[in-house]
């Protein structure tokens, strides 16, 4: 199932299905836990970030991609490298990118990006049984 986090017509969070053709249908339940969507189709007024604004951890591995890497004319690394972003690096979808005033450059970078939200906790998982602990 794939997942969105939208505000409702109530200015509301809600979570909902999101379907291959864009519909959102209301999710009944805990994402954490037992959830279903139900056969609604709703309109959100606005889409947010899959995760609040203020998640506990962003970790992020650097020079996964050896295309980027050589982009960079970095040297690859032997074990991933693995560093943090601030809470505030993440962002709703179709928002504008915001750049401080006080550090403009004309050199700014962009990459996608991808997020995976854990959803159970959990610690040293078997490849065989990482899904099953991944929300999103």
């Amino acid at each position: 199932m794939k997942m969105a986090r939208y505000l409702d017509r109530e200015n509301k969070v809600c979570f909902g299905a999101l379907t291959e053709s864009g519909a959102v249908h209301p999710i009944i339940g805990d994402i954490f836990g037992e959830c279903r969507s139900s056969a609604e189709v709703v309109a959100p007024c606005k889409l947010l970030a899959p995760v609040p604004v203020s998640p506990p951890a962003i970790f992020c591995i650097g020079l996964n991609y050896r295309r980027h890497a050589a982009e960079t004319n970095a040297k690859i690394p032997q074990y991933p490298v693995v560093f943090m972003k601030g809470p505030n690096a993440v962002q709703n979808p179709n928002d504008p990118i915001l750049l401080p005033r006080h550090l403009r450059s004309e050199t700014v970078d962009y990459e996608c990006e991808l997020a995976i939200v854990i959803g159970r906790t959990c610690k040293n998982v078997s490849r065989g049984e990482a899904l099953k602990h991944v929300l999103g």
